[in-house]
């Protein structure tokens, strides 16, 4: 009778330990994803970097820092980020030309910054984008519950 009592605690144990296959994983369900990008223009098989990426919110609202690897080499991708978001309503501010590309854009209170390296001699290039809120200094909303902090005003000194 002990050892019937002592199999069927491990028993439920082991039962209440293992995860149903029918919850969502924890870890899946926060990473960020190619749907919350919205009408982002993309390159056709780009990939998104999930554990490289931080993104907030959905659609046309959302900001962080989105990491891809793009399917074709530094100048391709940079050609097509140049045509594609002025087409989107982006007004191009900066951009940079090299070894490591960078683009700067604006749209509306919102501002992008896209940097792009290829990433070997045989592949396409990695591309780092990061979309941010621009103007007041007081802080600006960026969407429901996300409010963004700048680090300084326009004539903030540096350490």
């Amino acid at each position: 009778m002990k050892y019937l009592i002592v199999l069927l605690t491990t028993a439920l144990l082991t039962a209440c330990a293992t995860p149903s296959s029918s919850e969502p994983n924890a870890d899946n369900s926060q990473r960020p994803s190619m749907e919350q990008l919205g009408r982002m223009p993309l390159p056709v098989g780009t990939k998104l970097r999930t554990a490289e990426s931080l993104i907030f919110g959905v659609g046309e609202g959302w900001l962080g820092r989105a990491v891809f690897e793009l399917p074709n080499d530094a100048t391709s991708s940079y050609n097509f980020f140049a045509e594609q978001l002025p087409r989107q309503g982006w007004t191009m501010i900066a951009s940079v030309r090299g070894k490591k590309s960078l683009l700067v854009l604006t749209r509306a209170e919102r501002a992008a910054t896209i940097e792009i390296e290829d990433s070997g001699l045989f592949s396409g290039a990695l591309a780092s984008m990061t979309i941010s809120p621009v103007g007041s200094t007081g802080g600006a909303p960026a969407g429901p519950g996300v409010v963004v902090q700048p680090l300084g005003g326009a004539g903030a000194r540096r350490p």
